[in-house]
Parts: structure tokens; sequence; C-alpha cells
């Protein structure tokens, strides 16, 4: 509510307005419990009880009175709101119950009123032999502000009780200080800074500054706003240039009214606005409404004339020159009037100035004649028409909205009588046209709004700020969507970011000679206001109506999107219509902006966080809670976790974020175990749960594990022991993808040891198990899936015993026992099929696809792979799907499918690394790296084959630390350094034989064996190959696992000498071309055969041989180079040199078209010694 006479807002609870004492209409409300940034001022006459006790009661009496009256009116003319009076003191408040942007320098100009006034007072008030004097403390600070105990109206926090204290230690006649008030105003008053004093009741000592007085040119804030040109404003400015050349041509006045929110630029619109004034010739008077002081009335008007006259305001005041001074100005003004004219009344101008008294409400002076409340301006007016003749006149009024109600009567009347080329420039916030009446002396004047800075504009505004610098496309969106296009904001924002170290310069200008600014992530998402922007927030808050203020306060409780029907819960007395109005209300004023039929959203954070900033905790927790539980009501209503009516609540999320914050509230400030805050824990920790479950399905474990924490923590534990066994379980689910395994085996087995249901048992077995098996401890991994198993079938639960047998198959196979996997992955199968559990169906044919990958059966894994994507598609289940693609990987990459084997594994590993299977993302790194060795980018598949190994060594699995030294042994094979290549397959075979694995024992082997040619020892390559056959015989491999072997064996004879046995081997190998093969192309088993048949000397069928090679589908790089290689040799022992020549020179090109260099040296040979 605001007083009807002077437009103060009123102090909640009071009956009479508290800052010119008119009656108010209805008793203003009082408001719930805010949190205020406030500047407490206390005044204490020092020695006043030694003073006073030999004298009569009534002079003290008399005394007191009128030192009170002085205290109270240095606070009220201020804007102060005062608090307590006491018999020798007071307490007051600036910022509470109304806040204004410059609450702190209030406090300071109120406390030297206060020092001058009292000692009028006490100039003469002598008794007791002891002197009196005044002490003042200054503090700011949050406080809470309300009424307490139904009683009146205060704020209370230890911002108070410093102030209080800093009184007590001050020097007589002196005003002390906090460091907060200190910093707030040091541009506009001196200060001289103390040592820290000791005060009562304080811990540590507390930064103390001693006022001096206010600065002969006062500062504005610091920071980047006052070092920034003025940029854009085109349209504006050539508005006021367009004006200003019409009442130039035209000789006739006009009054431009231009508005804007604090901080937009109205005060440096202004200054530029005179700067083009005078260029066009105009004379220019600049002045600007004070908002408090004790020369307020008609202040605007008064200054006027003192820049018409050619005065500094000191000098027109009683503390300046003399009268004389002023009085020979207006004369020598009043001399230039036309004879016709009436002559300025000078004593009317001169009382104005502080030389006499106006009259009483601007009663009409004796000779004046006119209207009685009009002879001061028409006074001024005519004083303006004066100059106006000589040369064009703009006057700029700035801050418009802070004059009084009687400074904005004259002004309007002042204006009304101007005559000449006069352009009146009126500059104010958008209240100064939302009040009725207000410009209704000026009905001519012509209105238009100061926009905020927008595209371009505030880029370049930006890029000043930053010394030229630039930010990256997004961070300077992301910047100036905060700011909203509001420089003083945008300059606030900088600075802060600065100080924190969040934004800062690269150093190093780039390609367009500026520097470069980065904005650390997440910057934007915290407390963003600085002092002085949350005091110009704050006020905007205040100037709004009770109704406003409270629905703007709801709806930054509720969230930067604000659907409107979240809002009933927290204000249900509040009518639809009331609050369509408000938020019509809030809307004009630029502080929510509508997005929807029904929904809205805030302009910008800043004023979400300067609203939110002014409610009590306890009310705020009572707030979120109240949105917790109607939220979660509406849910279960609606049965769904959809939004209704195109609201966009986030369902979960929207609960648990309300009851989060009102349990966390109820913490800080210490309600009751009872409290209703505190009741909706149980809602905000069932939901966290849910969401947590959902992030474990989208591969998302660190957000598992943080939502179960915070779930944890609002049902009221640090841990997950507060947590259901099946949410501890989610939780321990993700922590063993994010390779915390000792932690989810921990968790798993105290779940397991306290359950009561079968299933949660049997699942936390199951999670014990692929926890000791990331740890290494297979035994014991093996231990708890048997565990499960054997509870699974006493309790008959097939889905469980279907799952545990997977994982026991897969356990056999990575320790090589290939036909129990089988038998275990069949059984699975069997089950789940039965209890119609298509899902195990589809792990069981994908695990199944692993071993008959490896045995080399490539159409059989691919069927079964087949029927398992399409379990998976029918289940809409992508980790199912996603794990189809990494196991059909693996397969491609023993097939010599490479290319589509790397694009499978990379593609999969995404997935991997985000659910933390480490298992999966060290195989497929394992398959990328082979891939690509055999492909020619070594230093890649050198790179991630390392990756791989480092996973693996984590988990100290032994077959994934032989499958990555096999991918790094084909690098350093393609690099030509064999003897590496044989101590890593080496060791690769030593981690076979550890776990007994036929694939790793025997890829290692036959590898290692082609090594050994390449070095010249056959017989160590025979050797090789005999122990690949014989280990395979027992795992009924099909016939394409054997060609490698028997292709290694058959090179190795032909070296020793054996020919006829080598070509038995080969003959046997083409005798089905079609057969799929592991491990070794075609093509380069057709060029073995085809150097074996030359060797023979069959040029014929060689030469046939090796064309058939070359035809067959390879894709590494070597099996290329020996295919032509060996044509080569074939056609030019055929006689067909230039076509030998051609292939050699093709084998040549293929050697150097990748990393690969081992096969350079001998290609290179062939060509040399080929005749042409």
């Amino acid at each position: 509510m605001t007083c009807p006479v002077c437009g103060t807002v009123a102090v909640p609870g009071a009956r009479y307005c508290h800052h010119c004492g008119s009656r108010l209409p209805t008793v203003a409300a009082a408001p719930a419990t805010e949190r205020r940034v406030v500047t407490i001022l206390f005044g204490d006459l020092s020695d006043f009880t030694a003073w006073s006790e030999d004298l009569d009661p009534e002079r003290v009496s008399s005394v007191t009175d009128r030192v009170l009256a002085a205290f109270a009116g240095a606070v009220t003319t201020f804007g102060g709101h005062v608090d307590k009076l006491t018999g020798d003191g007071i307490m007051a408040v600036f910022g509470a119950p109304v806040a204004h942007e410059d609450d702190p320098d209030r406090a300071v100009r109120a406390a030297l009123a206060m020092q001058r006034a009292v000692r009028r007072v006490l100039d003469a008030e002598q008794g007791g032999g002891v002197p009196l004097g005044l002490r003042v403390g200054l503090n700011t600070g949050q406080v809470v502000a309300g009424v307490q105990a139904n009683l009146e109206y205060t704020v209370i926090g230890d911002a108070v009780n410093t102030a209080a204290r800093l009184a007590d230690a001050a020097q007589v006649g002196t005003v002390y200080a906090g460091s907060t008030t200190y910093h707030a105003t040091r541009q506009r008053a001196a200060w001289r800074r103390l040592p820290p004093l000791r005060l009562k009741g304080k811990r540590e000592p507390v930064e103390t500054y001693e006022l001096l007085g206010l600065r002969d040119a006062p500062g504005t804030r610091s920071g980047l706003g006052d070092e920034a040109p003025f940029i854009g404003r085109e349209p504006e400015a050539g508005r006021f240039d367009g004006r200003l050349n019409e009442v130039i041509d035209r000789g006739q006045p006009r009054t431009l009214v231009m508005t804007a929110e604090a901080g937009v630029g109205k005060s440096r619109f202004a200054a530029e606005a005179g700067r083009r004034a005078a260029e066009h010739g105009a004379r220019v008077l600049s002045v600007r409404c004070e908002a408090y002081g004790e020369r307020r009335r008609l202040a605007p008007l008064a200054d006027l004339v003192r820049q018409a006259a050619g005065l500094s305001r000191e000098d027109g005041s009683p503390r300046g020159a003399s009268r004389s001074t002023a009085q020979s100005r207006l004369y020598r003004l009043a001399a230039k009037q036309p004879g016709d004219a009436p002559r300025l009344p000078i004593d009317l101008l001169l009382a104005l100035l502080g030389h006499g008294d106006l009259p009483n409400r601007m009663e009409r002076p004796a000779g004046t004649g006119g209207d009685a409340g009009e002879a001061v301006p028409a006074a001024v007016a005519d004083l303006l028409n004066v100059l106006a003749a000589e040369s064009p006149l703009v006057l700029i009024v700035d801050d418009v909205h802070d004059a009084t109600s009687e400074s904005l009567a004259a002004l309007g009347a002042m204006i009304s009588r101007l005559t000449g080329p006069v352009l009146v420039l009126l500059l104010g916030r958008p209240e100064l046209t939302r009040t009725a009446g207000l410009l209704s002396r000026i009905p001519d004047a012509e209105l238009a709004p100061l926009p905020a800075l927008r595209g371009e504009d505030a880029s370049r505004l930006l890029r000043a700020y930053l010394s030229g610098g630039s930010l990256s496309v997004a961070d300077e969106g992301r910047l100036l969507a905060t700011a909203q296009g509001n420089p003083f904001y945008l300059a606030e924002l900088v600075t802060l970011l600065m100080e924190r170290g969040r934004l800062v310069d690269d150093g190093e200008p780039g390609e367009d000679g500026r520097v470069g600014w980065s904005l650390a992530a997440g910057s934007l998402g915290g407390r963003l206001l600085s002092r002085d922007l949350a005091a110009v927030l704050a006020a905007r808050i205040d100037a709004l109506s009770p109704t406003a203020r409270t629905v703007l306060r709801d709806a930054a409780v509720v969230g930067d999107t604000v659907p409107v029907s979240s809002l009933s819960p927290l204000s249900p007395e509040l009518s639809d219509a009331d609050q369509d109005k408000a938020m019509d209300d809030l809307v004009a004023r630029n502080m929510l902006r509508r997005t929807g039929r029904d929904e809205f959203t805030f302009t910008t954070p800043l004023m979400r966080e300067a609203a939110y900033a002014g409610i009590g905790k306890a009310d705020l927790a009572d707030r979120h809670a109240r949105l917790a539980r109607w939220a979660a009501q509406r849910v279960h209503s609606e049965g769904t976790y959809s939004p209704a009516d195109g609201e966009t609540l986030g369902d979960d999320s929207f609960v648990a974020e309300h009851a989060e914050k009102a349990v966390l509230l109820a913490d800080e400030v210490g309600l009751r175990d009872d409290a209703d805050a505190r009741s909706v824990a149980p809602l905000g920790a069932a939901a966290l749960s849910r969401m947590a479950g959902r992030a474990l399905d989208d591969g998302e474990p660190g957000r598992t594990v943080e939502l179960a924490g915070r779930a944890a923590r609002v049902a009221g534990g640090t841990g997950g022991g507060s947590l259901p066994v099946a949410d501890r379980l989610v939780r321990a689910q993700a922590l063993l993808q994010l390779g915390r395994a000792n932690d989810a085996r921990e968790e798993a087995e105290q779940v397991a040891a306290g359950a009561i249901s079968d299933v949660v048992r049997i699942d936390a077995l199951l999670l014990a198990g692929d926890a000791y098996r990331t740890l290494g401890n297979r035994e014991q991994a093996r231990a708890s899936w048997r565990a499960a198993l054997q509870a699974a079938g006493s309790a008959d639960l097939p889905q469980q015993r279907a799952t545990t047998l997977c994982k026991l198959a897969m356990s056999d196979y990575l320790s090589g026992r290939f036909a129990e996997a089988e038998e275990q992955i069949s059984d699975a199968y069997k089950v789940s099929q039965e209890a119609g559990d298509k899902r195990n169906q589809a792990w069981a044919l994908q695990y199944l696809a692993w071993v008959t990958t490896s045995r080399g059966d490539f159409a059989g894994a691919d069927g079964a792979l087949g029927r398992a994507a399409k379990l998976f598609a029918e289940l809409d289940d992508d980790t199912g799907r996603t794990w189809v693609r990494g196991t059909t990987a693996f397969g491609r990459m023993l097939a010599g499918r490479l290319t589509e084997a790397d694009k499978l594994a990379r593609a999969f590993l995404p997935f991997g690394e985000r659910v933390g299977d480490t298992w999966a993302v060290g195989t497929l790194r394992s398959v990328a790296a082979f891939a690509s060795a055999e492909l020619g980018r070594l230093a890649e598949a050198e790179r991630i084959a390392q990756r791989a190994y480092q996973d693996f060594e984590l988990m100290g699995d032994d077959w994934g630390r032989g499958l990555a030294l096999v991918a790094r042994a084909m690098v350093a094979r393609g690099a030509g350094a064999i003897d590496q290549a044989v101590e890593l397959l080496t060791e690769a075979e030593r981690f076979g034989e550890k776990t007994s694995h036929p694939l790793l024992l025997g890829m290692s082997r036959t590898i290692r064996g082609f090594c050994e040619l390449d070095r010249s020892d056959p017989v160590a390559a025979e050797r090789d190959a005999r122990a690949t056959l014989d280990l395979v015989e027992p795992y009924d491999v099909v016939d394409s696992a054997r060609v490698g072997p028997m292709a290694l064996l058959a090179e190795a004879r032909r070296a020793q000498g054996d020919l006829p046995a080598a070509l038995r081997l080969l003959d046997e190998i083409d005798a089905d071309p079609d057969r799929p093969v592991l491990l070794l192309s075609r093509r380069q088993a057709g060029a073995i055969h085809a150097t074996a048949l030359l060797c023979a000397g069959r040029t014929a069928e060689a030469v046939d041989r090796a064309r058939a090679a070359l035809d067959s589908p390879a894709e590494d790089v070597r099996s290329g180079v020996l295919a032509h290689a060996a044509l080569a040799r074939c056609l030019a022992a055929a006689g067909d040199t230039d076509c030998a020549r051609r292939e050699a020179a093709l084998a040549v090109d293929a050697a150097y078209a990748t990393e690969q260099t081992a096969d350079r040296s001998r290609v290179d040979a062939l060509l040399g010694e080929l005749p042409g």
C-alpha cells in the first residue's frame, strides 16, 4: 500500500504514513517474514544519564523531544524507517520495509544530518557540567524483517547487533561503519580506516571505518559501466535530433518524455542528448530530481534557476556565496527582458534558491498575479523564456520519477508556460507514466520508451567491457541473455564473473586481433547478484503492489519456468482475477515474459534470484513443501508423470526439487521434526529414487549415484543406508559402472545379507559377482553367481535363473570352457523361453554369438545376433541392441571385415563408457585397435590399444590384457618392429595360458608364427602352427578356424624345403574357396599358394592362383601388398615383364599408401630386380 498523499510505501500494520503522517485509507497488510539486505543506523546520545540526573524532568523531556524529533526527521528525510526511539537514542533501518537502490548512501546522509541537527539542538543545552554529543553506528547486512509477536515491524539479525556495538564504540560526534557499508558508499563518501575493533559479542575483530564527510564531487557506482562508450541508441538519438530541429525551425517548445528501467541508460542518454544539443548551438540546462534530502522541495526548479544564472549549487544557498551574488546574476538576466514583458519576480526566485522563505503551499505573493499554486513555476518559466529568446534552449530533467508530487506539479506548470525554441527532455522510470495524472499538465508531451540494447549493439557493449576482447558465440549469447540488454546488469555481471575468476582472458589475440575471453562452464547457473545489482532489483520489487509482489515471489519459488496453475497452492487466497492482473503488471514491467497460454518465464534469472532472496527461509521451506505436495498429488490423481495442459513441470524432478529445498531450508533454520516442511521428505526421496532408476536405464551412472545420494539425504541419512533395498541396488549398479567396484561389492553384499525378498537377494548376489569380476576375482564372482543360481532354483524364479546362467556361461567362455559355456547358454535360453522372458532369450543368443564366433562359425553367430536384435527391438531395449552391435564388431574383426568392425566398435564405445562397462569398453577398444592396425592406421591403433590394456589392467582381466597385446603386436608388425611384435605376442600367449582361452592362444601363436617367418625362423613358425592346430582340435571349431595355422604351417614347410607338404596343405585350404576364414584373409592365403606353386615350377597355375587371390575380398593392407608382389613374380617367371613391373609398382603403391612400413623394402627390391 502507498500513501495517497506522498506516495511512500506504508509500513506493514501502520495506520499512518511514516513519511508525511497522513492517515492511510486502510491498515497496511503485514507480509510474511522477509529476508532483506538493509543498512541499520544506531544513534546514541553520549553521557545522557549523567547530563540529566540533576535536571528537572520537564527540561529533560523538552530536550529529548527535540532531539528525537531531529533524529526521526533526518531518517524520514532520506527515506529510512524509524524502528525504535529510546530515551536517548534511535534505531533506524534503510531498506525495510521499502528498499531503494542506494540505501547505504541514504543512511550515511541521514547520519550526517542527525549530527548537524543534534549539534544545533544541544548547543545551548549543557547540564551537570557534562557535554553531550551523538555517536552513530552504521552496518549493512542481511536481516529478517517482519512483524514480531504481532506487535511491531522490526528487523533482526547479526547486522543489527553489530551496528549497535559500533555506535557504542564510536567517539562522540563521529559515525562508525562496518566494511560492507564502507564499500557500498566509498564512491560518494570519504572514510578513514580504523584499527579493527573488538566489539562485545563478536568473536573476531570487526573491520571499522570512520565517516569524514561527503565527497565534493560524488562518484557513481564503481564498475565497468562508467568506462564504456555510448553505444547504439541510433533511433532514440535520431528522435531527439529531429525534435530539436523542429523546435529550432518552428520556434515553439516541445516536450519529450523517455522512460526506462534502472540500468538501461537514461543518464547516459541524457549526457549524450546534452552533447548533441550543444553541437546544434543550443544552450543546455541539465538537472536531476533528488530521491531524498533536506532541500528536496522544488529542487529541480531551483537547480534550473541556478544553472540559468550561472551559479553553482552552493552559490545559491545560505552556506554559499552571499544573497547579493545570486541577486546580481538574476537582475542581469532580467535586464534582457523585452520592455513590455512582466518583470521577473526576483525575490521569489531568490527564495527558491534558499535566500528567504517560499510561500506556504506556493501561495501567490503580492503583485505576482496568476493562480496561487503556480507563482514559482511561472517565475522560473519566465526566466527560461528569457534565455530561449537569445538561443535555442534544451532542458534535461533526469530521474523525474524521484520528484515529489509538489515538484512534479511545479514542473508541469513551468513547462506549460514555456515559449520559444525550448526542447524539454524528461527522463524517468516507467512508473512515471503509470501514475494517473502525472503528466496531465503537458498533454502534448511525446512519450518514448528507451529500450534495452539488442543484437549487435549489446555485443559491442560487451566487447567494450572486455577491453575489445570477445567471447565465443555461445558464451556471449548466454551472458547477453542473462543481462537482457541492460548495460548496468551486463557491467555488474562481467565485473562479478571477473572477480570470481570465472571470466578470464586467454592472453593472446586471435586472427581478428581481438583477445579471446573464456567463460567457465556453469558460471551463469549460480548466484549472480552483486551488491549494487541486488539493491536495484530489490527497489524494483518493492515498487510493486502487494499482490504483484506476492505473485512475483511465488513465481520465484516455482522456478525459471512458471505454469500459472503452480501458483495456486502458494497463495490460495488470491482470486484468479487478482492473479491475472498481477501477472499482466509483471509482464508490463518486464519482470516476467509470457511463453504460452498459461506459462511464464522470468525475463532474466537475476530477477528471479532477487525475488527469491527476499523470502524468509522458514516461509520458503513451507512454500517449497506446498509445491512438492501439490505436484505429487496432481501426478497421482492423473495417474501419469506427464505434465497437464501443456505445462512443463518436470514431474518427479519438480517434486524432488521442491521437497529437497523444503528439507534443506528446514535444516538451516532448525525447524522442528514435526514441521510441515519436513513432511514432504518421503515424497522427495521416492521421486529421486525413481529418477535414479531412469538415469541408470539411460546409461547415466554418475547421475544415478548423485540422485541416489540426494534421495538418501532427503530421507534423513547421509549414505545409501537410508534407502530402500531396491534403490540401494540401483546405486550399487551405478557405482560398478563408474569403476567403484569395491563400493558396489560392499553395498551389494550388505543388501544380500539383510534381504528378506528372494528376488532382492538374488539381484544383490548377481551384482556382487559382477563387482568381483571387475576386481579380477573370478572365483569369488563365480561363487556369488552360483549362490544366486541356487537361490533362483529354490525360489522357482526363472528370470533370475536365466540371468545367472548367462553370467556363468560368459565366465566359462572367458576361461576357455566353450562347451560348458554353450551348455549353460542353452539352458538359459530354454528357461527364459518357457517363462516367456524375451529379454533373457535375447541375452542368451547374444552370449551364444561369442562362442560361435570364437569357433569360426560366423554364419551361426550372425544368425544368433539377428534373432537377439529382433527380440531387443520388440522390447525397445536400446542397451541390448547396442550390445548386439558390440558383439558383431568382435565377429567382424575375426572374419576380416575390418572397416565394419572398426565402425561398430567405435559406435559402441560412447555407450560403454557412459554405463561404465570396463570389460566391454576394453574389448571393443582392442577390436578398434586391431582393425585400425590392419587398415594401416598404426599411430591411432597404438593409442587405442594402450588404452584398452589400461582398462583391463584396472580390472586384472588376463583375457583382455592378452587381446590388447595382440592388437599392439599388429601395430609393431606393421611398423616392421618384428622383434617387438614377437615379445608382445609371447606375453599375450602367457595371458592366454593363464585363462586357457583357445581363441587368445590361437591368435597369439598364429600371428607370432608369421612374425617368425619374417625373421627367417621357419622352425619356430612350424612349432607355433602345430601348437595352434593341436589346441583347437578339442573345441569343435569349424574349418575356417584352421585356415590361419594351416597356411602358416605350409609356409614354414616350404621355407624348410618340404614343398609337397606345403602344397598339400594349401590345396586343402583352397578346396572350399567360399568358406570364411578366421584372422587370415583369403587373399593372403591365395598369395601364399601362388608362391608355392611358382616354387614347384607350375608357373601357369601360379599366375592363375595369384590373379584369383587379387580378386578375393580383403581389407587389410598386407594382403594387398603380398598378392600384387606374388603376381608380379609369377608374371616375371612367365616372361610377361611389362605386366610384372606394373604389378610390382602396384605392390609398391600399396606398401606406401598407409603407415605400414614392414613390406616396403621387399617390394622396392622386387621392382628393382625386374628389367625395364
